[in-house]
């Protein structure tokens, strides 16, 4: 007799809920918490769509239910598979920061009914983010770690600290140098792409942008696309700012399997200081704390109903041997 394997059926999310309902997810989420703000008539439709569609809030949505009066919630948004390294690296720090407060920080996934709770930290903020605008449609006080418009938000000081990677490797006597990133212009990284440029505009340099794109992963987009550039085009250059370190790293790998020296050829900056990842790496360094504890600052000040504000912490140069 043949046995049927065990298959995995997508569970709905409370977007498609919404969607499918008509209305906003926080609508959803007031049907599903019986608040107020909607009529019964259209609680009730909105209740038999999520029965219809089997929705059913996953377990950190259960969590955040059963404990939101001191609950912090952090998203790290859709490219969380990205933002894990960098939320590793400040995890540690806001957990710490918050916990000083007397609450306690939840990792929540994208679609998380999160209007419950106290508050919440977004990371990787885009522009029209929805979870900006669900937040903002619930009333939950949020911080982003990041620039965002009309919103609390805290943020590594990205012009200086490009500026400062850029001048490193010009003092070296390289003068043919890169920015190199995933994304294009305006895509997160614009402040560390301006400083590059306003460096390298102060010596009356070319200014050069290399875009790997960021799939699979930013590592292993620079890599491929490294190992494949025209050896005339790489000859043009010496150096690279990289917007971040796993870029650098996945330079770096082809470079050397190219048979070239770094930093004898080439010389190379990565940004964010990640452990581990930035063990031998020249890099521009974010102090987690200090980032953390603004965070925490700001998240009270936002709870406490005040005027939206943001604040930028400073960054350091660490001198590795990529450079």
């Amino acid at each position: 007799m043949n046995v049927m394997e065990p298959v995995d059926i997508p569970k709905a999310t409370i977007k498609e809920a919404a969607e499918r309902a008509g209305v906003s997810i926080a609508s959803v989420s007031r049907a599903l918490n019986n608040k107020p703000g909607i009529s019964e008539k259209t609680r009730k439709r909105i209740l038999d769509i999520c029965a219809e569609l089997n929705y059913i809030p996953n377990t950190s949505a259960r969590e955040l239910t059963a404990g939101h009066s001191n609950t912090i919630a952090i998203s790290m948004g859709p490219h969380d598979f990205v933002a894990s390294r960098y939320l590793g690296m400040l995890w540690p720090a806001l957990s710490s920061a918050i916990r000083k407060k007397g609450q306690n920080l939840l990792p929540v996934e994208q679609d998380t009914d999160i209007s419950q709770i106290t508050g919440a930290i977004l990371l990787g903020v885009e522009d029209n983010d929805a979870r900006a605008k669900y937040l903002k449609e619930t009333g939950v006080p949020f911080v982003s770690i990041g620039c965002s418009d009309g919103v609390f938000w805290v943020a590594p000081d990205d012009f200086n600290g490009a500026r400062q990677a850029t001048e490193h490797l010009l003092e070296r006597g390289r003068k043919q140098i890169a920015f190199v990133t995933p994304t294009v212009y305006g895509g997160g990284y614009q402040f560390r792409y301006q400083g590059y440029m306003s460096a390298m505009a102060s010596k009356g340099l070319p200014v050069r942008e290399i875009r790997t794109t960021s799939e699979p992963l930013g590592e292993i987009a620079a890599y491929r696309y490294f190992l494949n550039m025209d050896e005339k085009q790489l000859g043009s250059l010496d150096g690279f700012v990289c917007e971040c370190d796993e870029t650098a790293i996945g330079l770096i790998a082809a470079l050397q399997d190219r048979g070239y020296k770094v930093p004898e050829d080439f010389s190379v900056v990565g940004y964010d200081g990640l452990p581990g990842v930035a063990k031998e790496l020249t890099t521009i360094v974010q102090d987690p704390h200090d980032i953390a504890e603004k965070v925490s600052e700001l998240l009270e000040a936002a709870i406490a109903g005040e005027m939206p504000r943001g604040a930028v912490i400073p960054v350091t140069l660490k001198v590795g041997k990529t450079s």
